[in-house]
């Protein structure tokens, strides 16, 4: 029987086995199959995911219910591996401190892949990100041989390969890591020294390009990336008073929403976050869970031993997801929902947009 002559229920029943890469790379093979995946196989909204460290152990842990009053969270997976590199389609990468070695793990099936060591110089493990390119179904890992804040070439690991490639960029080149390095809808992205334009990597034909930043990033403010319903955002924070660590206002920008011709050229204001009588800043490098959003607390610890942010999260009901055109005035004046079931003294390194999936990672055994 040939394939397009099977009953739709039995093809349902084959989608329903297949992890969620598949049916994003099956959505394009024809206007069917899309129709058919987008109205009968579910499409779980990703959930909150928080990478701490205690000691000698890094911790994941999923919040999965961020309604009032029962936001808990349960550990997902633990390892040696201290940083967190991102989050793809239910994979973790997750990255030494120390040696910049890297792994990419399966929370949900057990499993663990060691990838070949960057050959480039390793100096931070914030200039590593991990994303995914749909029309391909790759992987990459990417790496920013950053020096002095300028880069001339990208590193680039396609989950599967046995080594990594250096992919040229011209002269000049810059970014400023305190912003972040974030892979999202086929790309990697970061700010430039001056934070006055955002690049990105495609991760298709693997070239660099730049676009403006939305606005002026200056005095008085700072900037992070971020992501916002499956596409690049960068948050603009601004401070009412000098040498206080809790902003007054928070203006998130969305690039490439809406019309194709204008991806990644034109940006969309979606938030505007004022803060108010509470110790809070947005999560990074993902806050937007479909009616809430995730705040973190400001405070610092001042003991060595325990430098970095609180262990505290807290969710922040904004009463409906975000719908398509949408600006979205949010006011935080109360302290939120507080997340339980974290272990304690431990700091907060990130959260990041999780979806369970048993994709094994087996397939990319390459060495």
């Amino acid at each position: 029987m040939k394939l397009k002559n099977l009953p739709t229920d039995a093809f349902v029943e084959i989608l329903l086995r297949l992890p969620p890469s598949s049916l994003w790379r099956f959505r394009l093979v024809s206007r069917h199959w899309r129709t058919v995946i987008d109205e009968r196989t579910p499409r779980s909204r990703p959930k909150a995911l928080a990478f701490c460290v205690n000691g000698k152990s890094a911790y994941a842990y999923v919040i999965d219910d961020l309604a009032d009053g029962r936001c808990r969270a349960r550990e997902v997976w633990r390892h040696r591996f201290k940083a967190m590199v991102g989050t793809c389609n239910g994979l973790l990468c997750l990255c030494s401190v120390s040696s910049g070695d890297i792994v990419v793990v399966n929370p949900v099936t057990g499993e663990t892949l060691d990838v070949p060591r960057c050959p480039a110089e390793y100096r931070n493990w914030k200039a590593f990100s991990f994303g995914f390119h749909l029309p391909t179904g790759l992987y990459k890992i990417v790496y920013l041989p950053l020096t002095y804040g300028f880069i001339d070439e990208v590193q680039v690991l396609t989950l599967g390969d046995a080594s990594w490639r250096r992919v040229a960029v011209a002269g000049g080149s810059s970014c400023r890591l305190a912003a972040g390095v974030v892979s999202v809808d086929g790309a990697t992205f970061w700010v430039t020294e001056g934070a006055d334009r955002v690049a990105s990597f495609d991760l298709g034909d693997e070239r660099v390009r730049t676009v403006p930043m939305p606005v002026e990033v200056g005095h008085g403010f700072s900037c992070h990336l971020t992501e916002v319903n499956g596409r690049l955002g960068v948050a603009v924070i601004s401070t009412e008073r000098p040498m206080t660590t809790t902003p007054a206002k928070i203006e998130v920008w969305v690039l490439g929403e809406g019309i194709i011709r204008d991806r990644r050229t034109k940006w969309s204001r979606r938030y505007s976050v004022q803060v108010q009588g509470v110790e809070r800043l947005l999560a990074r490098p993902h806050f937007a869970y479909g009616d809430h959003v995730l705040t973190t607390d400001t405070r610092k610890r001042t003991h060595t031993h325990m430098q970095g942010e609180l262990t505290k999260m807290f969710g922040h009901n904004v009463g409906r997801p975000l719908v398509s055109g949408e600006v979205r005035s949010v006011w935080i004046r109360e302290p939120g929902t507080a997340v339980s079931g974290i272990i304690e003294n431990s700091n907060l390194r990130g959260i990041f947009a999780y979806d369970e999936t048993t994709e094994p990672l087996s397939c990319y055994r390459a060495w």
